[in-house]
């Protein structure tokens, strides 16, 4: 067994391993050399040493079990493997060399005691396969974890094959584009070109091609998997017609090649995988010439179309691939995110895109609100790059329509798209975006154009939620407040010249808490992305909330930065919040309040308006 270059801690864990199958198991585990590791796990290099028992299990048989472990146990635990395995694909859990799949990816075991972690998965290992012996869950887990087994069987992994469909019955003509080294699936020729298009920044005329989506009742077991062309045409006739026909018109004109994307529901939900049937004439060792068609010995339109489809769908094999989902459903929540639909049908504006502006509407994207406006006249400029989402790539350019080319290029199947002037002059030029929001969120820190807004949303009814956030200085605390239909305006709790009644945090000292840049008027606050993600997430989680539920009453929720930074910093909780809301002992806090009526100088009027 080798020992160059492995730690004493390993050396230490494997003693204990072995003397624990020893007592455990009954009998003197079989120490591998390196020539039988080697011989029985090709390909396995992590493989450094490996015991070897042997169990007779129910059905009187002795099968080998090997314990097998890498250079970095005891860190990462053993695995196990069956060596008396049947031919690959005959039972699921078992890969080709006998390694059985047992931990999935977020296992947890326990590094300090590996040799009883390697015992309870030796004892796994024997459950499995007197489970596989009896036969109970064989095709149960084949169909479960379909795409799996799949893998272990495809020509092409299909990292470059993208499928916007929706996984769902029923079976179905699609569309397939064929870019450079690149092929996207959609519904139709027109959601791939937006898709392309936003993806790529491409103008250029998508041209697509024919394909066929054929939902399974059930997934495919490893013995249906098709082999051949004429495989697949019978799988789509025992599918229902409706399939066979989808596929039959894919082949129409002769394509080149024709693209089957087939969908099942396995254990996580619906997933995709893929068969991609060549037209003979132009596979490799054809039994046609390349310039021969399929319709060869009759007139032109006149091949009989069974004539056709059977050449079409003969003997040649097919190519498995494997399919990567990039539909929305996917992208936000893979397939589990029960607000993913509804986000997709929303509207959002966001006025201010800077650094708090900026990153409420990458969140946003994220979330997957389908159309998101983004507003902002001003420049990017090299202070802003340490604290804002983009980078030295967008200095000079306008924040909104480079945080827009952005976020359309990361997120395709979105609608990103930005006005680069302030709020000013959307609402004297363009307020119909106003009116087709589903929420309004302003980020700009500007008194003037927040009031502003404040004012055209009550004079317009306050149909629609807007969410104003800010922070207080050096990120220590920040606020979101959500005006609903009914409750306080903006400003009932935001003095006329833009003080809001309740700071969280003051600064005893004295003094502009404000930095200046050596240039007239060029003031700033000196916080960092770090402190002031805290203030961004609280901001984007009420917007979000607010989205989905729109509230019927204002309110407000803020932030509290902990006493422990606030207090390096020179600042203390004022008197108002301690009297409010208490001391913050330790951790950050955060409180939501009512954002209540004054009938203040902005929606008093209203008031009296409608009461009269």
């Amino acid at each position: 067994m080798p020992k160059a270059g492995l730690t004493l801690d390993w050396q230490r864990a494997t003693l204990q391993l072995e003397a624990t199958l020893r007592e455990r198991a009954g009998q003197l585990p079989e120490r591998l050399d390196q020539a039988t590791i080697s011989s029985d796990y090709p390909g396995r290099d992590w493989i450094v040493a490996a015991w070897r028992i042997s169990v007779v299990f129910s059905d009187g048989v002795s099968r080998r079990i090997d314990l097998v472990v890498g250079a970095q146990f005891p860190a990462t635990p053993v695995r196990t493997a069956l060596v008396d395995h049947p031919e690959p694909m005959t039972w699921p859990h078992v890969e080709s060399d006998g390694i059985l799949c047992l931990l999935p990816n977020l296992a947890e075991w326990d590094p300090d005691d590996p040799s009883e972690v390697a015992m309870n998965l030796l004892n796994r290992s024997v459950r499995l396969v007197e489970e596989l012996l009896e036969g109970t869950i064989i095709e149960r887990d084949f169909r479960e974890e379909f795409v799996t087994y799949w893998g272990y069987r495809v020509h092409s992994q299909g990292e470059n094959l993208f499928s916007l469909i929706a996984p769902e019955p029923p079976s179905r003509m699609v569309r397939v584009w064929r870019g450079k080294g690149l092929e996207v699936v959609g519904e139709d020729e027109e959601a791939i070109a937006k898709w392309v298009r936003h993806r790529f920044c491409d103008k250029t005329p998508v041209k697509t091609e024919a394909a066929v989506f054929l939902w399974l009742d059930a997934p495919l077991l490893p013995a249906e998997y098709p082999e051949t062309a004429a495989d697949l045409y019978h799988l789509a006739a025992r599918i229902d017609r409706e399939a066979l026909t989808a596929l039959e018109l894919a082949t129409k004109g002769e394509p080149d090649e024709v693209l089957a994307l087939l969908g099942a529901f396995g254990r996580g939900g619906a997933a995709l995988i893929g068969v991609k049937a060549f037209n003979p004439k132009r596979r490799k060792g054809r039994p046609r010439a390349p310039d021969e068609p399929l319709s060869i010995g009759f007139r032109p339109g006149h091949t009989p179309e069974p004539l056709l489809l059977g050449r079409f769908f003969g003997a040649l094999p097919v190519v498995r691939t494997q399919v990567q989902r990039a539909d929305a459903n996917w992208v936000h929540g893979r397939g589990k995110d029960a607000r993913t639909r509804r986000l997709l049908d929303t509207t959002v504006v966001v006025i201010g895109c800077g650094s708090v502006g900026a990153p409420v509407a990458c969140a946003l994207a994220q979330a997957g609100v389908g159309r998101l406006i983004l507003i902002d006249p001003e420049l990017l400029t090299w202070p802003n790059v340490g604290r804002h989402p983009l980078g030295a790539t967008a200095v000079q350019h306008n924040k909104a329509e480079a945080l827009a080319e952005r976020l359309q290029a990361d997120f395709p199947h979105l609608s990103v798209e930005h006005r680069a002037y302030g709020l000013q002059q959307l609402m004297a030029y363009d307020q119909d975006l106003f009116e087709v929001a589903d929420m309004i969120v302003a980020a700009t820190g500007n008194w003037v154009a927040e009031s502003a807004l404040n004012r055209w949303h009550i004079r317009h009814g306050r149909k629609r939620p807007v969410v104003y956030g800010w922070t207080e200085a050096h990120a220590c605390a920040g606020h979101a407040v959500a005006i609903g239909q009914r409750g306080g305006c903006l400003q009932c709790h935001i003095g006329r010249t833009g003080a809001p009644e309740l700071v969280a945090v003051e600064w005893p000292d004295g003094g502009d808490i404000a930095q200046e840049e050596p240039a007239c008027g060029a003031h700033y606050q000196p916080y960092g992305p770090v402190e002031l993600a805290y203030v961004n997430a609280m901001i984007a989680e009420v917007a979000l909330d607010c989205l989905l539920d729109p509230p019927a009453q204002s309110f407000s929720r803020a932030f509290v930065s902990s006493s422990r930074r606030i207090a390096s910093l020179g600042g203390r909780l004022t008197d108002g919040w301690r009297s409010a809301f208490g001391e913050v002992e330790e951790g950050v806090r955060t409180i939501d309040r009512p954002w209540t009526s004054t009938n203040c100088i902005a929606c008093g009027s209203r008031h009296l308006n409608v009461v009269a």
